[in-house]
């Protein structure tokens, strides 16, 4: 994309450039020297990366085997709304609405209202402030015009032609970041389903029953039966329409599951196994040597340790 599109796009809701004139010509002395403005779990990003998807097949390609990623990722739609759903949740964006899917998120997209579309995306790992972003997970974020001008900013550095000016887009990341989270206040809503179509009704549906199923220890009949069809039936129609079987696409699920759960270091492994629809840990131990080619044990060290990169 050339960069004066991107200008383009962003320029119709940027506010002015900032300037001094307005400020008075004094600025009083602190009450303190040493207690001043300060937070110091705030959002730090480093190894920042920036792209786009413009067709349905560029922003869909292999998403629903949704390789591990341990990035957060800031997704920003430009043009075509569209549906994306995080761990069975659905969010509607429209153009200018955006979210934030956090590491190990079980995400995909759904109900592209059109084949060209322009999707922005912001990918990254944390230095810090892992809390304040726990604040965005499952918003629709409506990024105000203040949010807009560091959004537009962080793209354009990220065009220059210079090393030492992408280097700055990261701090600029960071006040975007808690910018949004200063302004994200209400949880969004569950996305309206009479505003998919039918084939995309019918995969949220299933998307939902498969994930209520690792909670409620559901077979793949007992799923088919709330469905009101047969399991035969239900696997052929999710795997023709979705690309992958229920049984790949409910590991999947578990798998991003375990992940996030080991990340926090107050859960047991066996409470782990219980809450990714695991009654026995022999059966967890293989499901996650199947998944990871590893032991949980293994697995949650190196999770813990910031170190598991998925193959």
């Amino acid at each position: 994309m050339l960069k004066s599109e991107y200008f383009l796009i962003f320029s119709e809701v940027s506010g002015p450039q900032n300037s001094l004139d307005g400020f008075p010509c004094y600025i009083k002395d602190p009450k303190s020297y040493y207690d001043g403005v300060d937070l110091p779990d705030r959002v730090i990003c480093r190894n920042v990366i920036v792209f786009d998807r413009l067709t349905r097949r560029a922003l869909q390609q292999q998403h629903l085997a949704n390789r591990m990623h341990h990035r957060y990722v800031l997704i920003r739609v430009l043009k075509t709304p569209g549906v994306v759903s995080v761990d069975g949740q659905s969010f509607q964006l429209n153009v200018g609405d955006a979210v934030l899917v956090t590491p190990y998120q079980f995400h995909h997209f759904i109900d592209l209202q059109s084949n060209q579309l322009r999707w922005l995306f912001i990918t990254f790992e944390l230095a810090q402030g892992e809390s304040i972003l726990a604040d965005l997970s499952y918003h629709r974020l409506q990024p105000d015009p203040q949010a807009h001008a560091l959004w537009s900013e962080v793209v354009s550095l990220w065009l220059s032609d210079f090393a030492a000016s992408r280097v700055e887009l990261m701090p600029v990341l960071d006040r975007l970041l808690t910018r949004l989270q200063s302004t994200t206040s209400v949880r969004a809503p569950a996305v309206d389903e009479s505003r998919l179509d039918a084939k995309n009704e019918w995969i949220a549906q299933i998307e939902a029953l498969i994930i209520q199923s690792v909670r409620e220890g559901w077979t793949f009949e007992e799923v088919a039966q709330r469905a009101g069809f047969s399991e035969r039936h239900l696997r052929n129609r999710f795997e023709q329409q979705m690309g992958m079987s229920l049984r790949d696409y409910r590991s999947n699920y578990q798998f991003h599951t375990a992940i996030s759960l080991l990340r926090d270091s107050s859960r047991s492994l066996s409470d782990v196994a219980e809450l990714c629809g695991f009654n026995s840990q022999s059966v967890f131990t293989r499901f996650i040597r199947r998944m990871a080619d590893r032991t949980p044990r293994e697995l949650c060290r190196q999770v813990r340790e910031g170190r598991y990169e998925p193959s």
